[in-house]
């Protein structure tokens, strides 16, 4: 059970689901925050709004955005990331 984002390995998160979505995700993360299950990552601040959301191939809901002026990934959000650790296979991207 994920009790705090120090429960959560986001490196292996990351890794996951570049490998089963096929996108390229940034490498660094610049903010995270995990919020009644909902875990958000952010990879860059945007220089305009974030309309472009972009669903992921999961059954867990998994959500990309990107800055409306550059296109650039900007933030990843996992809405149910124990879920998501479940689908992926990765039950041990969690320490006990």
């Amino acid at each position: 059970m994920i009790k705090s984002l120090l429960d959560v390995d986001l490196k292996s998160i990351l890794e996951a689901v570049r490998k089963k979505s096929g996108v390229e995700l940034p490498d660094k993360v610049i903010e995270a925050s995990l919020v009644r299950g909902v875990l958000h990552m952010r990879f860059d601040y945007p220089k305009g709004p974030e309309t472009d959301v972009e669903p992921l191939p999961f059954k867990t809901p998994v959500f990309l955005f990107r800055d409306e002026k550059t296109d650039k990934i900007t933030a990843l959000e996992i809405v149910g990331v124990e879920e998501l650790l479940e689908e992926i296979g990765n039950e041990d991207n969690t320490y006990p």
